[in-house]
Formats: C-alpha cells, structure tokens, sequence
C-alpha cells in the first residue's frame, strides 16, 4: 500500500500549508545495537535536557514519523514486501511575549550615591529577571508534565496526542502487534529508591514507536531530574560504591549511567510543583524543545512627560515537547494514576 499525502498532516508536503520547522523520524532510534555500538551513542555523556531552537517565524510546526518494520521472506519470484511509515501526531509552536521594566524617577538616577550605583543596576537586575523566566518556564514542562493539554499555561506546548506528557495511555497510532497504547509514567506513582529506578529506566528502554516497533532508547546515559527535596537520595543511589540501603555486596551500576539534575524550579515552595516527583531522561533522545522566536531584547528610554527613566526588556518564546518518547515519570507519591 502506497503512503498517501495527507496521512503527513498541514505542512508536510510542500504548498499544502505552513513550512515545517523540524521532522523527526523516529526510525533514527530504531533499536539496532550493531549501529548504536558503532557510533558510540552507549558512552555518550551529554546531558543537557532541552535542544534550542531559534525561529523567524510566528508560528512553527513539528512533524515526526515511525521507521519501517521487519523484512519479510519472499519466495522466488514473488513481490516485493510493501511496508509504510506511520506520521505522528503534529506539535505547533506559537511563541508568546513576556516583557518587564523598572522605571525611575530624573532624580533618584541623578542623586545615586557613586558606591553604590553599581548596586543599582538596572540592566542587570532585568537579565537576572529574564534567565530566571526561563529556567522557570522551560522546567515548567515536568511541573505540567502530568496535566491534560487542555490546561496549559501559554507558555508551553505539547505533543499533540490528546493526552498529557507523561501517561499511561500514548495512544500507538498503527500498531503491528497487540498493543494499542504504552506508558511513560508509573501508574502507581512508585518513590525513588534503588529498584524503583531500575524499573523506570527499563520502562525507558521498552518505548516503542508509532507501529509498536523498538527504539533505542534509554539504553546509554540517562538523566535523573528531581527536586532539591530528592538530592541527597538521587546521588546516595546513582553514587554509591554499592547498592544504596542494602545489606550485600551487589555493585551499583548507576554510578557513569545515571547523571543526577536536581533544581528548585520543579519543587512544591517555589513554583508549587512536587518534592517527590523524579523523571529519567535519554541523555541523547530528550525530545524537550525551547524554541525562541525572539531573544532577549532591552531597550532604556525617557518618558518626556515626567522625564522618568524606564528600562524594559522582552523576548518571545515557547517550550514543549516535539514527542514523549525520551522521558518516564513518576509522581513518587504513592498514589495511583491512569490518564
């Protein structure tokens, strides 16, 4: 059976609609431990945790799609095999606008005492205001990585498949074997501890594609994201000489495996995220996007009715997720989930 265009959705195929920012093929970490071996991915340290994109753009599309499947024995003289690549579920970024400025009077500028306007510094106090911003925003995507797309905040964007970030039912969209949907959440909300680990990072390897076929995922590094609350557990079980809260002699295999992140922008005081939540993500298939349409820009002018001085700045932007392949989460609570 030939592909036919419009399974490719808006945008895939040249004058059918917007120009597509970025296609992922998910047949790229098709499983194949001969190749994986060769280029060396199984040593590869890298951990960071978003890929940035820069766009000109208003709006950008994401479009992703499955490998192929198995070959087939054919006899002599018959057809060929015919197989099809699955299209994904399309991501749409739209960045948004965050701004904010100080003003000052003539006055309070003149009369600076010279030791301390360095203290006062204006400029510096808004870059500070803005990295904060986006570290905020961008780790906003594991504080909502549990919450229906519907509710959330403008700021971030979802893989478009009708289901949160992390969820037990990713709908599989041409599924070769039996299964209909997979998880990348722990559905009883399992705490971190040494074994809990251990099936989180297996449930990271078992992910498959869009036609249920194997990935090569989380069989290299894997980041281990946890709130400051969860540091001192996260690094006793990723660096202990042996397994963490046991009494035998079995080696920890985490310690070069497993990099610990932990930062305050997804704990419950700053940002009313979890203290018990923890997240593994492949090191080098994290599939977390934070796409800037326009960088910081600042700007110092008067305003000539009082002669104040205001100094503004802004940029454009929008985080998401160009799929949910790369990433499992638990809400470490106990507590039961399925959606």
């Amino acid at each position: 059976m030939a592909e036919v265009r419009a399974n490719w959705g808006s945008g895939f195929i040249a004058g059918l609609g917007p120009k597509v920012m970025e296609a992922e093929n998910q047949a790229d970490s098709a499983y194949s431990l001969a190749i994986s071996s060769a280029l060396g991915l199984e040593n590869n340290t890298y951990t960071k945790l978003f890929k940035d994109r820069t766009t000109s753009a208003a709006r950008e599309t994401l479009v992703n799609k499955s490998g192929i499947g198995y070959f087939e024995e054919t006899t002599e003289g018959a057809d060929y095999n015919v197989d099809t690549r699955t299209a994904g579920y399309l991501v749409q970024f739209n960045p948004i606008k965050k701004t904010n400025s100080i003003e000052i009077t003539e006055e309070d500028r003149d009369d600076r005492d010279k030791d301390i306007a360095d203290k006062m510094s204006e400029i510096t106090d808004l870059k500070v205001a803005y990295m904060m911003t986006a570290d905020k925003d961008a780790f906003s995507a594991f504080r909502y990585s549990f919450t229906a797309q519907a509710s959330l905040p403008n700021h971030l964007t979802f893989y478009a498949d009708a289901v949160p970030m992390l969820s037990t039912l990713h709908p599989i969209k041409a599924t070769t074997t039996s299964n209909t949907t997979q998880s990348n959440a722990s559905s009883t909300g399992i705490v971190l501890s040494d074994t809990n680990l251990e099936t989180g990072r297996q449930a990271l390897r078992r992910q498959t594609d869009d036609k249920d076929l194997p990935m090569n995922i989380g069989s290299g590094k894997v980041v281990l994201l946890v709130p400051d609350a969860l540091e001192k557990s996260a690094a006793i079980i990723a660096k202990s000489t042996k397994r963490s809260n046991t009494g035998n002699n079995d080696m920890n295999i985490y310690d070069g495996l497993v990099t610990v992140i932990s930062t305050k922008w997804i704990n419950s005081q700053q940002t009313s995220g979890s203290d018990t939540a923890w997240y593994l993500i492949d090191s080098i298939h994290s599939p977390l996007i934070f796409l800037t349409r326009r960088g910081y820009t600042s700007s110092i002018w008067t305003d000539n009715k009082n002669k104040n001085i205001i100094y503004d700045a802004s940029f454009r932007y929008q985080v998401g997720n160009k799929n949910w392949r790369g990433i499992w989460g638990s809400k470490g609570d106990g507590a039961s989930y399925s959606s």
